[in-house]
Protein backbone atom coordinates (compact mmCIF):
# COMPACT_ATOMS: atom_id res chain seq x y z
CA UNK A 1 0.00 0.00 0.00
CA UNK A 2 2.68 2.81 1.16
CA UNK A 3 4.67 1.67 -2.51
CA UNK A 4 0.79 2.77 -4.62
CA UNK A 5 1.40 5.85 -2.48
CA UNK A 6 4.50 6.45 -3.06
CA UNK A 7 3.85 5.88 -6.86
CA UNK A 8 1.13 8.43 -7.22
CA UNK A 9 2.50 10.81 -5.26
CA UNK A 10 5.53 10.76 -7.67
CA UNK A 11 2.89 10.52 -10.40
CA UNK A 12 1.19 14.20 -9.46
CA UNK A 13 4.76 15.45 -8.55
CA UNK A 14 6.07 15.11 -12.08
CA UNK A 15 2.51 16.34 -13.60
CA UNK A 16 3.84 19.13 -16.04
CA UNK A 17 1.30 21.56 -14.40
CA UNK A 18 3.10 21.69 -11.28
CA UNK A 19 6.22 21.91 -13.21
CA UNK A 20 4.83 25.09 -14.77
CA UNK A 21 3.93 26.56 -11.98
CA UNK A 22 7.58 25.87 -10.02
CA UNK A 23 8.84 27.53 -13.14
CA UNK A 24 6.21 30.54 -12.33
CA UNK A 25 7.26 30.83 -9.34
CA UNK A 26 10.95 30.61 -9.38
CA UNK A 27 10.53 34.02 -12.16
CA UNK A 28 8.38 35.53 -9.84
CA UNK A 29 10.94 35.16 -6.49
CA UNK A 30 13.94 36.41 -8.94
CA UNK A 31 11.58 39.49 -10.53
CA UNK A 32 10.87 40.68 -6.83
CA UNK A 33 14.39 40.37 -5.59
CA UNK A 34 15.55 42.24 -8.82
CA UNK A 35 13.04 45.08 -8.28
CA UNK A 36 14.44 45.02 -4.76
CA UNK A 37 17.65 45.65 -5.36
CA UNK A 38 16.63 48.44 -8.63
CA UNK A 39 17.39 45.89 -10.69
CA UNK A 40 15.46 45.58 -13.91
CA UNK A 41 15.71 43.02 -17.25
CA UNK A 42 17.72 45.40 -19.48
CA UNK A 43 20.54 45.85 -16.47
CA UNK A 44 20.76 41.83 -15.80
CA UNK A 45 21.22 41.15 -19.76
CA UNK A 46 23.96 43.69 -19.33
CA UNK A 47 25.52 41.58 -16.64
CA UNK A 48 24.96 38.47 -18.50
CA UNK A 49 26.64 40.22 -21.88
CA UNK A 50 29.55 40.97 -19.70
CA UNK A 51 29.94 38.15 -18.23
CA UNK A 52 30.18 36.01 -21.55
CA UNK A 53 32.32 38.31 -22.74
CA UNK A 54 34.58 37.95 -20.20
CA UNK A 55 34.38 34.07 -20.81
CA UNK A 56 34.94 34.06 -24.43
CA UNK A 57 37.50 36.14 -23.85
CA UNK A 58 39.58 33.66 -21.63
CA UNK A 59 38.66 30.95 -23.65
CA UNK A 60 40.06 32.76 -26.98
CA UNK A 61 43.07 33.70 -25.17
CA UNK A 62 43.57 29.82 -23.83
CA UNK A 63 43.00 28.81 -27.18
CA UNK A 64 45.57 30.91 -29.10
CA UNK A 65 48.03 30.20 -26.41
CA UNK A 66 47.33 26.17 -26.89
CA UNK A 67 47.88 26.82 -30.68
CA UNK A 68 51.11 28.65 -30.17
CA UNK A 69 52.62 25.82 -28.20
CA UNK A 70 51.55 22.83 -30.16
CA UNK A 71 52.58 24.60 -33.30
CA UNK A 72 56.00 24.92 -31.74
CA UNK A 73 56.19 21.68 -30.07
CA UNK A 74 55.12 20.24 -33.93
CA UNK A 75 58.11 22.36 -35.80
CA UNK A 76 60.77 21.71 -32.76
CA UNK A 77 59.84 17.69 -33.04
CA UNK A 78 61.21 14.53 -35.53
CA UNK A 79 59.71 11.39 -36.54
CA UNK A 80 61.32 9.83 -33.98
CA UNK A 81 61.98 11.43 -30.41
CA UNK A 82 62.76 9.21 -27.20
CA UNK A 83 60.88 9.93 -24.00
CA UNK A 84 63.84 11.88 -22.52
CA UNK A 85 63.49 14.37 -25.36
CA UNK A 86 59.65 14.54 -25.10
CA UNK A 87 60.07 15.04 -21.39
CA UNK A 88 62.61 17.59 -22.22
CA UNK A 89 60.34 19.47 -24.57
CA UNK A 90 57.09 19.87 -21.97
CA UNK A 91 59.59 21.05 -19.58
CA UNK A 92 60.96 23.82 -22.25
CA UNK A 93 56.93 24.54 -23.25
CA UNK A 94 56.27 25.10 -19.68
CA UNK A 95 59.11 27.36 -19.16
CA UNK A 96 57.90 29.35 -22.45
CA UNK A 97 54.67 29.36 -20.64
CA UNK A 98 55.77 30.83 -17.70
CA UNK A 99 57.47 33.66 -19.46
CA UNK A 100 54.93 34.65 -21.49
CA UNK A 101 52.10 34.65 -18.06
CA UNK A 102 54.74 36.46 -16.19
CA UNK A 103 54.87 38.95 -18.86
CA UNK A 104 51.37 39.98 -18.75
CA UNK A 105 51.37 39.53 -14.83
CA UNK A 106 53.99 42.33 -14.95
CA UNK A 107 51.70 44.10 -17.40
CA UNK A 108 48.84 43.66 -15.27
CA UNK A 109 50.47 44.54 -11.74
CA UNK A 110 51.92 48.04 -13.47
CA UNK A 111 48.33 49.29 -13.92
CA UNK A 112 47.17 48.11 -10.37
CA UNK A 113 47.17 50.84 -7.18
CA UNK A 114 48.59 49.41 -3.91
CA UNK A 115 46.05 47.73 -2.41
CA UNK A 116 45.18 45.51 -5.08
CA UNK A 117 48.94 45.14 -6.10
CA UNK A 118 48.89 43.51 -2.95
CA UNK A 119 46.09 40.96 -3.10
CA UNK A 120 47.62 40.20 -6.78
CA UNK A 121 50.73 39.48 -5.36
CA UNK A 122 49.09 37.17 -2.36
CA UNK A 123 47.10 35.44 -4.80
CA UNK A 124 49.80 34.70 -7.32
CA UNK A 125 52.21 33.03 -4.79
CA UNK A 126 48.83 30.86 -3.70
CA UNK A 127 48.63 29.88 -7.25
CA UNK A 128 51.95 29.07 -7.96
CA UNK A 129 51.73 26.62 -4.87
CA UNK A 130 48.49 25.21 -5.90
CA UNK A 131 49.78 24.70 -9.41
CA UNK A 132 52.60 22.64 -8.13
CA UNK A 133 50.72 20.72 -5.72
CA UNK A 134 48.09 19.58 -8.18
CA UNK A 135 50.61 18.52 -11.03
CA UNK A 136 52.53 16.89 -8.73
CA UNK A 137 48.74 14.82 -7.49
CA UNK A 138 48.49 14.29 -11.02
CA UNK A 139 51.44 13.03 -12.01
CA UNK A 140 52.02 10.61 -9.41
CA UNK A 141 50.31 8.16 -10.87
CA UNK A 142 53.23 7.87 -13.10
CA UNK A 143 55.71 8.29 -10.23
CA UNK A 144 58.37 6.18 -10.72
CA UNK A 145 57.95 6.16 -14.59
CA UNK A 146 59.82 8.17 -17.84
CA UNK A 147 57.34 9.62 -18.71
CA UNK A 148 56.46 11.48 -15.18
CA UNK A 149 58.34 14.49 -16.11
CA UNK A 150 55.98 14.75 -19.07
CA UNK A 151 52.66 14.58 -17.90
CA UNK A 152 53.74 16.57 -14.85
CA UNK A 153 55.19 19.58 -17.09
CA UNK A 154 52.24 19.02 -19.52
CA UNK A 155 49.86 19.67 -16.08
CA UNK A 156 52.02 22.99 -15.34
CA UNK A 157 51.74 24.26 -18.70
CA UNK A 158 48.21 23.59 -18.99
CA UNK A 159 47.08 25.42 -15.87
CA UNK A 160 49.79 28.18 -16.45
CA UNK A 161 47.90 28.73 -19.82
CA UNK A 162 44.60 29.07 -17.79
CA UNK A 163 45.90 31.76 -15.90
CA UNK A 164 47.52 33.88 -18.38
CA UNK A 165 44.07 33.72 -20.32
CA UNK A 166 42.21 35.59 -17.00
CA UNK A 167 45.68 37.49 -15.97
CA UNK A 168 44.98 38.75 -19.98
CA UNK A 169 41.33 39.15 -19.89
CA UNK A 170 41.94 41.20 -16.75
CA UNK A 171 44.43 43.51 -18.56
CA UNK A 172 42.36 43.91 -21.33
CA UNK A 173 39.52 45.07 -19.33
CA UNK A 174 41.48 47.40 -17.36
CA UNK A 175 42.93 49.12 -20.84
CA UNK A 176 39.68 49.38 -22.32
CA UNK A 177 38.45 51.20 -19.26
CA UNK A 178 41.10 53.47 -19.42
CA UNK A 179 43.69 52.36 -16.65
Amino acid sequence: MTGIGYLIKRRIESKPELEILDKHQKVLDIHKKMSEQGLDISGLNQFASMLTEKSSAVQSHVLDLNTKSVSHMQTSSTEHITQTEMNQMASDSYNRSLVKMNEVYAQLMSKLDSDRTEAYGSAQVKWNEYIEAHARSVADMYKGGSIYPLIYYSELETLVFERTARLQSELDELVSLGN
